[in-house]
């Protein structure tokens, strides 16, 4: 960006010739010299007082020093010396972004795509936006742009990946994954949506492998050991399912989605046990309207001869929305082979009910 700046000449500028002192503190700012790099810059701002590029360049170092207030301002006064100045509005907007102001990003990427079609990085931002504000189409469409000037952004095909899963264009997201896969081989979170969508697709042994390597690039995403453990479940691996689960629910302690799942393994392992019913009431208590952990603790219940304690489950999993019938019809048939006291052997998979608690 900083060469094609240079490249650029003097721009609507007095006409002063200010490339020598951007060229320095290009130098300096790559040396690591941010103090010396924004001296040069400074210098260059006050030798033509129309140029935006001092005052922009002077932005990226104190970006870099983390002064993201002083970054701001210093955009906003590039922008006050030349409005159409797509860098800055770029930049501007990302930090906007990063603060939540929707409204204020878009507005500032929108200009960025407008005064330059070809910016990459405003298009990019422009998707992260869309996808903010719950427009999956739009930021499809941004990742798109994006991709036609960069197409070397693993990133960025990543994010599309995600974008297209959402909309139900599974071959069209695995395709893009295979691709950040591609670019980005060490990215967690590429190989996690691929192995998600491998699963999605049935194809459980690449998925799994997906989501191995995922975790063994990133052991702290808590997505990649859900992902891996739902997996495990599907292939009948309840052990490697329970260590997977297990290490999601580590990273993330209250997520009441990731206790369900690792409340299911431990109930596929013996769901008799005081340990399986702790996690199983965790479950519903982190998340009362997950379906699945009412089904599974309602399923621990009956096999423990809780009967009173399997239907108040039951009725619970019955109140929540958007559960099917069959669903509460399974809750209601193992609650039927419940006997007060004595501890059986429940049945039922429980897929309805799984299905709706995620």
């Amino acid at each position: 960006m900083i060469a094609g700046l240079l490249a650029a000449g003097a721009g609507p500028g007095t006409g002063k010739d200010i490339t020598a002192d951007l060229e320095r503190g290009q130098k300096l700012l790559q040396s690591g010299d941010l103090a010396g790099a924004l001296q040069a810059f400074d210098g260059a701002a006050k030798a033509d007082a129309k140029d935006p590029r001092p005052v922009y360049l002077r932005g990226v170092v104190l970006e870099k020093k983390k002064d993201l207030a002083g970054a701001e301002k210093a955009y906003q006064d590039a922008l006050a010396r030349d409005g159409k100045f797509a860098p800055a509005h770029n930049n501007l907007g990302a930090i906007l972004l990063g603060k939540g102001d929707l409204p204020g990003a878009e507005k500032e990427l929108v200009a960025a795509s407008t005064s330059d079609p070809k910016n990459a990085s405003a298009a990019f931002n422009l998707g992260l936006v869309r996808e903010a504000q719950g427009q999956p189409q739009k930021a499809a469409a941004a990742y798109r742009k994006s991709l036609q000037t960069r197409p070397g952004d693993g990133i960025c095909h990543a994010n599309l990946c995600s974008v297209l899963r959402k909309l139900g264009d599974l071959d069209g997201a695995i395709a893009e994954c295979r691709q950040a896969v591609r670019l980005v081989p060490d990215s967690a979170t590429a190989r996690t949506n691929l192995g998600l969508l491998l699963s999605d697709k049935q194809q459980l042994d690449e998925a799994r492998d997906e989501l191995r390597k995922a975790t063994q690039s990133d052991p702290k995403l808590a997505a990649a050991w859900t992902g891996l453990g739902r997996v495990e479940i599907r292939r009948k691996q309840v052990a490697a399912a329970i260590e997977a689960l297990a290490k999601a629910a580590k990273i993330e302690p209250k997520d009441g989605g990731i206790a369900a799942d690792y409340c299911r393994a431990l109930v596929d392992k013996d769901m008799r046990a005081d340990a399986t019913a702790d996690e199983c009431r965790k479950a519903t208590s982190l998340d009362p309207k997950n379906a699945l952990a009412h089904y599974e603790l309602a399923k621990v219940l009956v096999a423990r001869g809780d009967c009173g304690g399997a239907k108040a489950e039951a009725a619970k999993l019955a109140a929540l929305p958007n559960v099917g019938a069959k669903a509460k019809a399974q809750a209601d048939e193992i609650v039927k082979t419940c006997v007060q006291g004595k501890t059986v052997k429940a049945t039922g998979e429980g897929k309805g009910a799984g299905k709706a608690g995620r």
